[in-house]
């Protein structure tokens, strides 16, 4: 740290924008408190009406994470009123690894049923008259107020390539009310369903639309706090069968030699450092950045334009053959063509 510049011109309405895309505000601002705290940033580098405007970020960050905290527990208790118990994925667990929770943006909440969630659909429908969309692959969605709702019958799209079926099979091996963790009035996963749930998740989402920095903090901050909790040689062995073990060494790597992590909370056993700098580079810069067309021809071909460009990526993620995946996905799109507009 002692390297680290004390004043610089620093735009920082380009940092506060890409912090704000990255959903990371609010935790930069913590970093940079430290700084000041050290003596390392002069208590002017930042302007008032800077420092203003990056405080409203935080407040609007916090308030939106208490926000989805209560939906989740008015939720929670609906389903329980009829028996169904409710999981929390992603967001909301994930947050509470973070130093701060509620610092940790929030989006969509999503939701596991312990396999009831057909029934909780039509109980959302006849009981509160909330309209329920089952468009989508793996999982329907409906509205609480501004707040989507992502309601899961499979953690993982199954329909989109054959390598995430026996994935998801140990996923749902995982997700019993036995390893779950009560939050509340609802659950959370239990370390190693959020270890390779969060992995197959991250690793989806950097191979179709893209991943962001917050998607690497979730990743070092969970590897964080279930130190010693996490079976690392189911991770990689089936990490192997999926075809992303480059992908989940290249993550260790970035969070260790980037991000500050502690080596001893990841496996890694192979330092992927130049896949890393290629994974970094398209988080900040993306090689492929068109937005997505709305109608049926058009999104196909948009599909296969971004896959075609994203080859590299398929083979640090996939086990499946590109051709198979083109035809599965071919399938699965014309099935459900609403698919077309998901990332």
């Amino acid at each position: 740290m002692g390297d680290f510049p004390r004043r610089a011109d620093y735009d920082w309405n380009e940092i506060l924008d890409l912090c704000v895309q990255h959903g990371i505000a609010a935790l930069v601002w913590d970093g940079m408190q430290r700084l000041y705290d050290d003596h390392i940033f002069e208590a002017d580098t930042m302007s008032q009406p800077m420092m203003d405007e990056w405080t409203s970020w935080i407040m609007s960050t916090e308030q939106d994470w208490r926000l989805m905290k209560m939906q989740a527990d008015r939720l929670s208790r609906f389903f329980s009123s009829h028996d169904i118990p409710m999981m929390v994925l992603k967001g909301y667990g994930a947050s509470l690894d973070w130093p701060y929770p509620s610092h940790r943006t929030s989006g969509d909440l999503d939701i596991w049923l312990f396999g009831k969630s057909r029934e909780a659909d039509e109980l959302l429908r006849t009981k509160k008259r909330i309209e329920v969309n089952d468009d989508h692959h793996h999982h329907t969605v409906f509205m609480l107020k501004d707040r989507m709702v992502e309601n899961h019958y499979d953690f993982i799209n199954t329909a989109s390539h054959r390598s995430n079926r026996p994935y998801e099979r140990r996923l749902k091996e995982l997700a019993t009310l036995e390893n779950a963790v009560p939050c509340d009035n609802f659950y959370i996963p239990g370390p190693q369903l959020e270890a390779l749930f969060n992995l197959r998740h991250m690793a989806l989402h950097f191979s179709a639309a893209g991943c962001t920095l917050r998607h690497l903090m979730d990743w070092g901050f969970m590897a964080t706090a279930h130190k010693g909790k996490i079976d690392w040689e189911e991770v990689i062995r089936i990490s192997q069968e999926a075809g992303m073990y480059r992908f989940l060494c290249a993550l260790d790597t970035i969070c260790v030699e980037e991000l500050g992590f502690d080596a001893a909370c990841f496996p890694i056993l192979e330092r992927e450092r130049v896949l890393a700098d290629r994974i970094l580079d398209d988080l900040i810069v993306p090689e492929f950045d068109e937005e997505p067309p709305r109608h049926l021809l058009p999104g196909l071909f948009y599909k296969y334009r971004r896959w075609r460009a994203a080859w590299w990526k398929h083979d640090i993620v996939f086990s499946d053959s590109k051709i198979d995946t083109f035809f599965t996905q071919f399938k699965a799109h014309l099935a459900k063509p609403a698919s077309l507009r998901e990332s």
